[in-house]
């Protein structure tokens, strides 16, 4: 294609899924030097993570708290999910917090660790009482690459009905990104992603290959398309070289690289 470049020329580099804190099952180098260090590895201007404190805590308010004074220095840059356990007491009291504390750019559900049905009405008053306080809603489908999951956490992937029924009952105006789906679980998917103008993905921990990144922007709008990598749990530069390899333009790159988070976060 004629109006292919290399991504790695690109000034503008948004991540929208790192994970940080203490991981259970291997040392991960995510103290804020060891972060600041991968920003500039990676050329990212930006990233959005998401601590293992919000996921494994019993209560993430806690978790998220404690993550928020550890990496208070890379607030400039380094914005972070609240995990939000619907089925949680009070889970309505971080849902308003999130949307007044800056350093928190979206909310993230992890119904594939908490065991809750995504489809559950708990789950609709959530995206709907986020939506109201003007915050996005992020769905994370697994943690764990499934072959590698460790059998001491029950990790349980939203079906595909209920993962259709939850789309269908939001409304069009809830900001919602989906991350950690594969790609034949988002193509399976019996929806008209053109009518829901408000829904993203995250792609970067889809295990696309580059064929399958060629072919999205016939099943996908492409300015609906955010980039995350899930580093360093996983490797950054896999991503980053799926998408090197694709077929697309120069401005469809950037949209995915950083234009459309602006979008998806209103940010300016």
């Amino acid at each position: 294609m004629e109006n292919r470049a290399s991504i790695s020329t690109s000034s503008d580099i948004i991540d929208v899924n790192w994970y940080v804190g203490n991981y259970p099952f291997r040392s991960l180098k995510t103290q804020p030097k060891d972060l600041a260090q991968l920003r500039v590895k990676s050329g990212i201007s930006r990233a959005i993570a998401c601590d293992f404190n919000s996921l494994f805590y019993y209560d993430s308010m806690d978790g998220i708290e404690e993550t928020l004074r550890r990496y208070e220095s890379l607030s400039d840059w380094l914005q972070f999910y609240l995990v939000v356990n619907p089925s949680f007491p009070k889970w309505e009291k971080a849902i308003e917090h999130a949307a007044q504390d800056s350093r928190i750019a979206a909310i993230r559900i992890a119904p594939c660790l908490h065991h809750y049905s995504v489809d559950a009405p708990e789950v609709q008053m959530l995206i709907d009482l986020a939506s109201k306080c003007g915050i996005p809603i992020n769905v994370m489908a697994r943690l764990f690459d499934d072959r590698v999951a460790p059998q001491c956490v029950q990790q349980i992937v939203p079906s595909r009905a209920s993962v259709l029924d939850f789309l269908r009952s939001c409304s069009v105006e809830a900001r919602i990104s989906l991350s950690m789906f594969y790609f034949d679980e988002l193509m399976a998917l019996d929806i008209d992603w053109v009518r829901n103008p408000n829904l993203y993905i995250d792609v970067g921990c889809s295990k696309p290959n580059v064929a399958s990144l060629d072919e999205l922007p016939s099943w996908f709008p492409i300015e609906r398309v955010l980039f995350g990598t899930g580093a360093p749990l996983y490797y950054w530069g896999g991503s980053r070289l799926g998408l090197e390899g694709a077929a697309w333009t120069v401005v469809q790159q950037q949209d995915v690289l950083a234009d459309n988070a602006k979008v998806f976060f209103e940010w300016d």
